[in-house]
């Protein structure tokens, strides 16, 4: 683990020097020249009550996180000083801004295509620690398939990618891992809401901020609910508004969680939920160094970081499973079911 930390620190500070040798100026141009996502953990109606996107107000917060001077960042803008002072404001009162004796950075997670490439090397010894356990774990989950009789209706292959990748790791797990490990009751309070916040830099359009899988639940016409397990939704999603005969193909694949199999999937979260918080304590050091090294100490909590890479994590855990040929990921990266 120590030689791990110490290559960590080593592509930090060439990572670091790299981007000292960029002027202001192009890192700006970059910024303003980029795609970014917006991301939002939540339940209910705990959501942002702005237009995160309006007057560049996103791209401040990015030039923030990258250390650019708030002058220079104004000048990009173009806002007068009273603007600026209005802006920053209102993203402090938003929650989404500190100015103190550090000055102006942003308080939610942000994250650079650099950043986001570290960030999946420094949470490579979760994801094979994780990786290899589910591995282990695969032929107990399939007597318990075979059990429970699902494998006289369903296909354990075919539904690998959302069992071992959705249901052990990401939406049946997530809430109980904050309660538990991060030892939250609640998310991050933002003007009056609850929520965890992300702004990711995108260069492939085509899918997901740096290919992370998630989970997404939402109504798509007047009678059907559609949950998307994947991470090229954002195509997808534009079809399902657009194209009906798209969507009533989608609707007639997607998989009917049935209440049998919801249980299923409860139970055997809650079996792999012990090993899984094992390993995430086993690391802790680790995470924390991380968090520490890689600056976002100075802009957000650890619960709030480890929140989002975690995601990069069991992304990577998840590609790691599909290179060995433990779980199928669907051709276009997405599993449907309702």
């Amino acid at each position: 683990m120590k030689t791990i930390s110490l290559v960590l620190l080593a592509m930090l500070v060439e990572v670091g020097c790299s981007n000292n040798q960029k002027s202001s100026q192009e890192v700006l141009n970059h910024i303003f020249s980029s795609k970014y996502e917006h991301s939002i953990i939540s339940k209910g109606d705990n959501l942002p009550d702005f237009n995160r996107r309006e007057d560049s107000i996103d791209l401040f917060l990015v030039a923030l996180h990258q250390r650019i001077e708030p002058k220079k960042i104004q000048k990009k803008v173009d806002w007068s000083d009273e603007t600026m002072k209005e802006k920053t404001q209102f993203l402090i009162s938003k929650g989404w801004l500190i100015d103190d004796d550090k000055g102006l950075r942003p308080s939610i997670f942000i994250v650079t295509d650099q950043e986001g490439k570290e960030l999946y090397e420094y949470g490579k010894p979760l994801a094979m620690d994780i990786a290899q356990s589910i591995e282990k774990e695969i032929p107990s989950i399939k007597g318990k398939f075979k059990t429970a009789g699902l494998s006289d209706k369903y296909d354990f292959n075919s539904m690998s990618f959302l069992i071992l990748s959705n249901v052990l790791l990401d939406n049946w797990q997530i809430m109980e891992m904050e309660a538990i490990y991060l030892k939250k009751e609640n998310r991050p309070e933002r003007h009056g809401k609850f929520y965890y916040a992300s702004i990711m830099e995108n260069v492939n359009n085509a899918y997901e901020p740096f290919g992370i899988y998630g989970n997404q639940y939402g109504k798509i016409n007047d009678s059907s609910y559609l949950s998307i397990y994947g991470n090229n939704r954002i195509i997808v999603n534009a079809r399902l508004k657009s194209d009906s005969a798209f969507r009533d193909s989608v609707l007639n694949v997607a998989l009917k969680l049935t209440p049998e199999l919801y249980n299923f999937f409860e139970g055997i979260a809650k079996d792999y939920r012990p090993k899984l918080l094992k390993i995430l304590n086993e690391q802790t050091d680790h995470s924390r160094e991380v968090f520490e090294k890689s600056g976002y100490s100075d802009e957000i909590t650890f619960e709030e970081f480890f929140i989002w890479w975690y995601h990069f994590i069991y992304t990577d855990a998840t590609n790691i499973l599909a290179k060995r040929h433990a779980l199928t990921i669907p051709k276009e990266g997405n599993f449907y079911y309702r």
